[in-house]
């Protein structure tokens, strides 16, 4: 009986594997849900995911960092991984929704960023983050970018700008409804009207250190099918 347990612990360990993974920021929270019930079913293999801009993402895969998988917050930096032969063809797997909120601060629409008593905004860096790019662009579509430039505090990714709101760093900004807790009582946010912005359509890519990977392939392919638990965090599906 303990040769026979032993072979199979030892079969596990032979087809055990470790995969790197790039995420967006803004994917904390579902994508770690997402992880540990794939790994219910494949308790032999790791998983380690590090959650920065999508940007960022694109330029550690660029300079040939060891990783498998990227799930970005956009389709623009899987494109070019793809069009620069670093990279497997995009697939979306959800639409993001971008939110303004606060802890202190009444919010009705963007207007109230106009409010004399808000000094700071937190915007993620919209170069390098898409929910930052899609709020630059929702408050260009309002007139309302140029009135209020100079209280914008420029975060690296939307999990800085988030704790910057959170802490109170900042008394108002812009963030992933994924990111916050819509129960809580305490908070205050709207949903920033998708008609002023490009839709967030996020989508993953097997990089080509990855692709033949057999834990990637299955893992991204997890992802995909997990439209329920999206949904659970407030995204939409594409």
């Amino acid at each position: 009986m303990i040769k026979i347990l032993f072979f199979f612990l030892s079969i596990n360990f032979i087809f055990a594997d470790t995969i790197q993974v790039l995420a967006a920021a803004n994917l904390s929270k579902v994508l770690e849900k997402i992880k540990e019930d794939f790994l219910l079913t494949n308790p032999q293999h790791k998983i380690h995911i590090s959650y920065i801009s999508s940007g960022k993402a694109y330029a550690q895969i660029k300079n040939q960092a060891p990783i498998h998988l990227f799930v970005s917050a956009d389709t623009f930096y899987p494109q070019k991984l793809f069009e620069e032969k670093l990279a497997t063809k995009p697939r979306i797997y959800a639409k993001g929704m971008l939110i303004l909120w606060s802890k202190n601060i009444k919010i009705k629409n963007l207007e109230t960023l106009l409010d004399s008593k808000i000094k700071n905004i937190a915007l993620p860096n919209p170069d390098l983050a898409p929910y930052g790019r899609a709020a630059k662009q929702a408050l260009e579509n309002t007139q309302l970018y140029s009135k209020i430039a100079h209280k914008i505090s420029q975060a690296s990714s939307i999990s800085q700008a988030h704790q910057w709101i959170d802490s109170n760093n900042c008394e108002i900004g812009f963030d992933a409804l994924s990111l916050i807790d819509i129960k809580d009582s305490n908070i205050s946010f709207i949903k920033v009207p998708t008609t002023l912005y490009e839709p967030i359509l996020q989508a993953l890519t097997l990089t080509k250190f990855g692709e033949q990977n057999l834990l990637a392939q299955k893992f991204a392919n997890f992802i995909l099918d997990s439209k329920v638990i999206f949904e659970q965090y407030g995204y939409l599906l594409p």
